[in-house]
Formats: structure tokens, C-alpha cells, sequence
């Protein structure tokens, strides 16, 4: 429910940026419009408590977590200069050991904390804290808007289920497609998806052939499941390049006109 209540939100601030002025009835209305859409139901307010609640949980378990391997850090930090300067060995064996262990967990909770739970891609906490710094690029490259057609329809007529499990295949599918070093693949909001690539490391590929080559193949693909004979699906994406310290919103609004070009263009 709590990724619903975002996907809606994002929706609904999306659609409300065509206009010059926004009064909360005209917010109300979207919403109310876009909620129905995807089939959410807020008359129950005390489930949507209980899944943000859990959600604020969830992070709150992150962040203990990240603060009581800082102070296991800042111990092992002191055993280990007392156990050079009194030549210990013993003691830094076993200061190295929890040292590997104590990395383990902090990659887990990196994990955790930058993946969609659905999906296992990066997601736009990710993103901001990765690419971004004041809502600007830090590095040059390249951004593909993707968005999957007639989604509604899938999750419509083969059930939400199903609709998940196209959104898996996607993302395993993405990350197979375009996997070079500097290409993440980000869950940005429902159906809607981001590749980002890092100039430095992809000067030497032809960004928007890959694009368009993932695009075709995925399109002829059939999938299949004990419930499902065939099931085909496909992706709109458009792509453009960013530079250091441009502005994100003011590139994600190119790039979102592009997608909803290629979108008319291959229907």
C-alpha cells in the first residue's frame, strides 16, 4: 500500500505541473482520479497508517542497525591501534575477523536501503543520494525514461500478480541487456523506470542503439506460466544526454516528452 500511496502522489504531482495555478481542490480531484485508476482504495485509513508505519519502521531498523555498526566501528577503531602499538596479533586477527563481518552487514543494510523491495533495482533514494546534489547532476552522462505500454491492461486482465512479475522479468531483463560498467537501472515510480549512464565509463558505446536493440528484443519475446499461454509486452523509452550540475527536473521533463514520443511513434 505505502508504494501505491507514492505511485499515486508521484502521478498526481506529475499531472498538476502542466498548470500555472493548483488550488487543493483541483490536487483533491487528481488524486482522488488517479487512485481510482490504479485501483487503490484509501476508504480504509487504518491500513494505509499500518503500511506507512511500517514502512517508517523499516527505516528506523536501517538507521539502528547503521549506528550500532559505527559504534562497533569506533571500538574495533581503538582495539586496534592498543593492538599495534602492543604488537598483539592474536587481537588483530580477531579485530579483522568482526571487521569482515561488520562489512558484510553494512553492505546488507546498503542493500536494503537503496533497492525497490519488488523489483531489487536501485531506487530513487539511490538516485538522489548517487547522482544528485541539490536536485543537480554531479557527473556528465546519459538518462533513459522508460515507461511499459499498456500496463493498466496487463494487471487489468491477468491480475496484479502477474503485473509484478513483469516487472521483475523487466528489470532482469534490463540489467542483462545493458550490463556494462556505468549503466544502473532505477525502479522510479510504478511502471516507470530509469537507466542511468556514467560518460566516463561508457564513452565507447553507442547509448542509444543499446536502448533501441533492448527495446526490439523485448517486444518479441513471449512469456508464458501455468495460468498464461502467452503473454508479450513491451517498453517506450526516451533518452537524452545530462551534463554537471544541470538541473534533474528540468532533464527528466526532456527526457519524459521524448518517451511519450517513442510511445506514439511505435504504437
Amino acid at each position: 500500500m505505502s508504494n501505491k500511496l507514492k505511485e499515486v502522489t508521484y502521478l498526481t504531482v506529475k499531472d498538476l505541473k502542466k498548470h500555472d495555478i493548483i488550488l487543493p481542490g483541483t490536487y483533491s480531484n487528481t488524486f482522488e482520479g488517479i487512485a481510482k485508476k490504479l485501483e487503490v482504495n484509501f476508504d480504509n485509513e487504518n491500513i494505509i497508517l499500518k503500511h506507512l508505519h511500517q514502512d517508517v519502521n523499516h527505516v528506523d531498523t536501517i538507521v539502528k542497525k547503521a549506528n550500532e555498526n559505527l559504534t562497533s566501528l569506533h571500538k574495533s577503531t581503538c582495539d586496534a591501534q592498543k593492538a599495534i602499538k602492543d604488537k598483539d596479533d592474536e587481537s588483530l586477527i580477531a579485530i579483522n575477523n568482526e571487521l569482515s563481518k561488520m562489512q558484510k552487514q553494512i553492505d546488507f543494510l546498503q542493500k536494503e536501503l537503496f533497492s525497490d523491495p519488488l523489483t531489487a533495482a536501485y531506487n530513487r533514494k539511490w538516485f538522489a543520494d548517487y547522482y544528485l546534489k541539490d536536485e543537480k547532476f554531479q557527473n556528465d552522462g546519459f538518462i533513459s525514461f522508460l515507461d511499459l505500454n499498456k500496463f493498466k491492461i496487463i494487471n487489468d486482465e491477468y491480475g496484479h500478480i502477474i503485473g509484478d512479475q513483469v516487472l521483475k522479468y523487466l528489470v532482469k531483463f534490463l540489467q542483462k541487456e545493458l550490463n556494462y560498467p556505468g549503466v544502473s537501472v532505477v525502479r522510479y515510480a510504478g511502471d516507470e523506470f530509469i537507466i542511468l549512464f556514467n560518460k566516463e565509463e561508457i564513452s565507447s558505446l553507442n547509448v542509444d542503439k543499446i536502448m533501441r536493440d533492448a527495446q526490439i528484443k523485448l517486444s518479441q519475446q513471449k512469456l508464458k506460466s501455468a495460468k498464461i499461454k502467452e503473454l508479450k509486452f513491451s517498453f517506450s523509452y526516451g533518452l537524452t544526454s545530462f551534463k554537471k550540475e544541470q538541473d534533474v527536473e528540468y532533464i527528466l521533463n526532456i527526457v519524459d516528452e521524448l518517451m511519450y514520443k517513442n510511445k506514439e511513434a511505435t504504437r
